[in-house]
């Protein structure tokens, strides 16, 4: 499929497509006539980008991960994989909790503002979004 069908198919614009080529993290074949040709691998691929960068890998971490898949099983490999997933399980622990923080702080302010204690706790609000973002800065 070429580079416009593909484009549409995955909802990803055409600058996106032409830089994860430049990156070297999508890279489509290519026709006589120059034009790109995507493949089922390519399909496959796509989508475990679009899904690793759904849960906050960077392109920089996706290319690591790609690029070990293209090497045969090793020690060094799983060793690197591990690390890398193990960085990221790590950052969205952490991403929860400050989710989870913000919700209830969230919760709290709302609880004020319908016992109508929003300028009298204004104080406590205040700390509480203190602390939200204290914890966003870890």
């Amino acid at each position: 499929m070429n580079i416009s069908q593909f484009s549409k198919k995955y909802g990803l614009s055409l600058d996106t497509l032409r830089f994860y080529e430049k990156c070297e993290v999508l890279v489509p074949d290519r026709l006589t006539n120059g034009y790109r040709n995507y493949q089922d691998i390519h399909e496959q691929k796509v989508k475990l980008i679009i899904c690793l960068k759904s849960i906050g890998f960077t392109l920089d971490e996706i290319k690591q991960l790609i690029k070990l898949e293209t090497k045969p099983p090793s020690e060094e490999c799983n060793i690197i994989s591990n690390q890398l997933i193990d960085r990221k399980i790590e950052m969205i622990s952490q991403q929860i909790k400050l989710l989870e923080y913000g919700k209830d702080t969230l919760q709290d302010v709302k609880k004020h503002i319908i016992d109508n204690t929003f300028v009298k706790n204004q104080d406590i609000i205040q700390k509480m979004i203190e602390n939200l973002y204290k914890l966003s800065k870890k």
